[in-house]
Formats: structure tokens, C-alpha cells, sequence
């Protein structure tokens, strides 16, 4: 097996095939993709719905009278919701590139361990200045889990990608729901048991399992495939192996791919990676947002303190669905530019119902439909990052750019929400970013669609002239995705 793992796929696979050739499925692969979806999505999404949970509580904390008891001013605890993004964002490209070096089973199951320790330990935070130092570390450590979603491009094809990655995001939502949920529970019973308010038992409870989640993904989630090659696995045989690194090769990911800091250069002077930048940035500032302030936005309509942590579960409920089966779609169809400006377009109007209308009723379903187009809005945007850039440093600097502009965004999502009821600056402010969004979702898909054109149109040209083109005969680890041959997904 050692041998084997000396040569690449890539050795053995013609250029003019590396374009991800449409072929029937043997029972081989899907044999294979059962044992991937079994061994990594779980995982994977068991690691995000706790990430999701412990960075998302301090909303409902605050309901829960942490704000109050610790006598933190409203600037405080909106400093408090900014902290994590901070951390978040400074680690983000040190994560990408560093899951290559240190392997995705340590990597994010010691950043998981990590931050269910902080977040445990908030339950014992005393003043503003500890949580502030928390909530760096919280981001910190969650910058090394965000990597699941650059992990997927590795085991999935390009039209496989949305489909499990929805799954793995859908644990987002899931929390949502869980969160609310356990808040009221927590909330209903647990406040003054063994001399700890509510909030304090909130922390405990969401924090200490993710330490022990995180000792189970070290032992038990597969590494890349080419390093599985090498060292064996106990999930896939010497034979699925070899599929999965075949799988790579016709997916233009390289087998035995190293940091190459050129790509990074290449990757910043790509217009793919600003306008996905731009869009990402929308709905993570729309993410932030609504994690972070939605019960208090349902407080401010008109319900009571309990009633706020059930009601938080709707707007969560609409997205599950609503991601399950857009990213669905949107892998049967091939296709993420148009599908994407439908969800942001969702959201924009959910945002204009929240901005005009009082009812409560009203609300709830405004809330519903930004959540509705926010979720799958955000696992299109990664898929179109990480299936349309080639080279893995080229599509970790792509998709740090995107992080990063995102977080930079969600620090202004904790601080736009400032004037109750009706918050309307706020959702003003949301709105205008998801109109730039759309704009550059066109911009993006005019773009990619006219370098797809080009393409054709250049090996239609050899073609008539009965001449090989010695550009194409090149690898795609050279030429990365300005392959002749490499055509984006619209």
C-alpha cells in the first residue's frame, strides 16, 4: 500500500479528463460514499451543532439575567458578542492552512476540547473583562472546527459537496432549536440548584459535553485520503482507498497537495474571491445578527421571558427545512449562482417585513424568512467557494478571504441592534448589505459563465483546426482552476 501511495491519481488520469467527467455511479463508489457519509458528516455536524450552541448562548444567558447579575452596561455585553468574532476572524487562515499540517481528526478535535472548556468556564465569570478574554478564546477555537466545510472538498465531488455539507450546517439550525429549548428548561428548573443561577447552569451544561465530543473525534475521524494511503484506516479498504484518491484527482483536488504560498498571491488577485467575499460577508453579518439578538427581537414583540425561549425555535425550524432541501436541489441541479440570489432574496424580504410590520404574527414569520434564506444561503456560498477554486492553499486563502470579511461583518451585527423596539437601523443596515450581496451573486455568475464560454470557444477552436492545445496538457496542480479544461460551477 506504501507503493501505491507513492504514485498520484493524477499520473494516471489524462488532462482532458480533469474537467470532472458525469458518469454513473458504481456500487463500488457508493458503497464508499455510505462508509464517508457514516464516518465524517456525523461527526462532523456534531461538532458544529455544539460549536454553534456554545457560541450562540450568551443571548440566551442574557434573558436568563446574566447582563443584570454581572451589571453589565448594554456597550458591554454588545463588546461581549464582538469578542468572539475577533478571535474567530485573527485565526481563521492559520486554521485552513494549518489542517493540512496537523490533520483534521487533532486539529478539530482538540479546537472542539478547547472551546467547551472556555465556554464551561464561563459559568464562573465574575466581571466584563473575563468574558471579554473568553469569548476571544471561544473564536479562537472555533476558527480550527470551522475547517469541517474546506475538509468536505477533500472526500466530495463537486456535485456532492452542498448536499452533505446542508447536513453538517443543518446542525446550526438544529441547535437553534436545542438551545431555545434547553434554555427554557434550564431556565424553568435549574436556577438557585446548588447555589448557581440559571445562566451559570447554561454554560455547564452546553459546555462540558463538547469536551467530550472533542476526545471522540481525534480517535475516531478519518484524515484526508491520501494521508489514510499512507498510514491505513479502519473504516475503508486498501481498495476504497484508491477510489477515494481517484475521486480527488477527478474532483481537480492533488493528491499529496502542500502549503504553496503562490496560490495565496493568486488567490487575492482573483475576482471569484471578492465577490464571494462580499457575499459570505452579508450572511454572516445576517448570522450574526440573528443568533445573537433573536430572542431578544422576539422579547421586543410582545411575549414573556419563557415564552421568548420557545418562540426562538420556529425561525429555526423554517431554516432545518428550508436548508435540507434547497442545498438538495442545488447538488441534482449542479448549478449554486441562482439558487443562492432566491435565498438572499428571501431574506431581504423577511427583513422589509420586519421593518413595516407590527403584528406579531407578522414578525415571527419575518424572522422565519430571513432564517429561511440565511441558512442554505450560507452552505451555497462555501460549496461555490470550495468547488470553483483549485489548489488547496488557493482555495484556503479563497475561503479565509470570505471568513474573514464575514467575521469583520459580524462585529457590526453586534453593534447595529442598538434601539428597541423596532430595532429598523438595525434591519436597515441588513438589508442594504444583502442588496450589495445580490449584486455581486450576478456579478459572480456573469463572470465565471463568460470564462466558461471562453473555454469552449478555445477547444472548439483546436478542434477545427485538428491541433492539440499544449496548455491543456498540462495539470491542473500547475494551471490550478485557469485550466483550460476546468469549467465553474454556475
Amino acid at each position: 500500500m506504501a507503493e501505491k501511495a507513492e504514485q498520484t491519481w493524477t499520473d494516471d488520469i489524462p488532462a482532458s479528463e480533469l474537467s470532472e467527467p458525469k458518469r454513473k455511479k458504481s456500487k463500488e463508489e457508493k458503497r464508499l460514499l455510505l462508509k464517508m457519509d457514516l464516518a465524517i458528516v456525523p461527526l462532523l455536524a456534531c461538532s458544529f451543532f455544539i460549536a454553534y450552541m456554545d457560541r450562540n448562548n450568551l443571548g440566551n444567558a442574557r434573558i436568563m439575567g446574566m447582563q443584570a447579575d454581572l451589571k453589565l452596561s448594554n456597550e458591554q455585553f454588545f463588546n461581549c458578542l464582538m469578542m468572539f468574532f475577533v478571535g474567530y476572524m485573527v485565526f481563521m487562515l492559520p486554521a485552513n492552512l494549518g489542517m493540512r499540517i496537523i490533520g483534521p481528526p487533532r486539529q478539530l478535535g482538540i479546537a472542539v476540547i478547547f472551546f467547551g472548556a472556555c465556554g464551561t468556564c464561563l459559568s464562573a465569570s465574575k466581571n466584563y473583562g473575563t468574558i471579554m478574554g473568553l469569548r476571544v478564546l471561544i473564536g479562537m477555537g472555533e476558527a480550527f472546527v470551522q475547517v469541517g466545510l474546506l475538509y468536505f472538498s477533500f472526500w466530495y465531488k463537486r456535485d456532492e459537496v452542498a448536499t452533505r455539507a446542508a447536513v453538517y450546517y443543518t446542525s446550526a439550525t438544529i441547535s437553534g432549536c436545542f438551545s431555545g429549548l434547553i434554555a427554557y428548561g434550564v431556565d424553568k428548573n435549574m436556577d438557585g440548584v446548588h447555589g448557581f443561577k440559571a445562566w451559570q447552569w447554561l454554560y455547564i451544561v452546553e459546555g462540558i459535553p463538547a469536551i467530550g465530543l472533542g476526545f471522540i473525534i481525534i480517535f475516531f475521524l478519518p484524515s484526508f485520503p491520501d494521508i489514510i494511503a499512507k498510514r491505513g484506516s479502519k473504516y475503508f479498504t486498501n481498495a476504497e482507498i484508491e477510489l477515494a484518491l481517484q475521486r480527488m484527482a477527478e474532483s481537480n483536488s492533488v493528491t499529496d497537495e502542500k502549503i504553496e504560498y503562490s496560490q495565496i498571491l493568486i488567490a487575492l488577485k482573483d475576482p471569484k474571491s471578492y465577490f464571494t467575499a462580499i457575499i459570505y460577508g452579508a450572511l454572516c453579518l445576517g448570522i450574526a445578527s440573528i443568533t445573537s439578538f433573536l430572542p431578544t427581537f422576539i422579547l421586543q414583540f410582545g411575549f414573556d421571558k419563557l415564552q421568548t425561549q420557545l418562540f426562538t425555535m420556529i425561525p429555526y425550524a423554517f431554516a432545518t427545512v428550508t436548508l435540507l432541501a434547497v442545498c438538495f436541489i442545488s447538488d441534482r441541479i449542479n448549478t449554486k449562482g441562482p439558487v443562492l440570489f432566491i435565498c438572499m432574496a428571501t431574506s431581504s424580504v423577511g427583513f422589509i417585513i420586519l421593518m413595516s410590520a407590527t403584528n406579531k404574527v407578522a414578525l415571527i414569520a419575518g424572522t422565519c424568512f430571513v432564517t429561511a434564506g440565511l441558512y442554505p444561503g450560507i452552505i451555497l456560498t462555501v460549496s461555490w467557494i470550495t468547488i470553483n477554486h483549485s489548489g488547496y492553499t488557493k482555495r484556503s486563502t479563497a475561503w479565509a478571504m470570505a471568513q474573514i470579511t464575514g467575521q469583520g461583518l459580524s462585529i457590526i451585527g453586534t453593534q447595529v441592534y442598538r434601539h428597541p423596539p423596532r430595532y429598523l437601523s438595525g434591519h436597515g443596515t441588513l438589508l442594504a448589505f444583502f442588496t450589495l450581496a445580490l449584486c455581486a451573486i450576478v456579478c459572480n455568475y456573469l463572470w465565471m459563465r463568460r470564462e466558461n464560454n471562453k473555454r469552449d470557444a478555445r477547444a472548439e477552436e483546436f478542434r477545427t483546426l485538428g491541433t492539440s492545445d499544449i496548455e491543456a496538457e498540462k495539470s491542473t496542480s500547475d494551471l490550478l482552476d485557469f485550466h483550460p479544461n476546468f469549467r465553474y460551477i454556475l
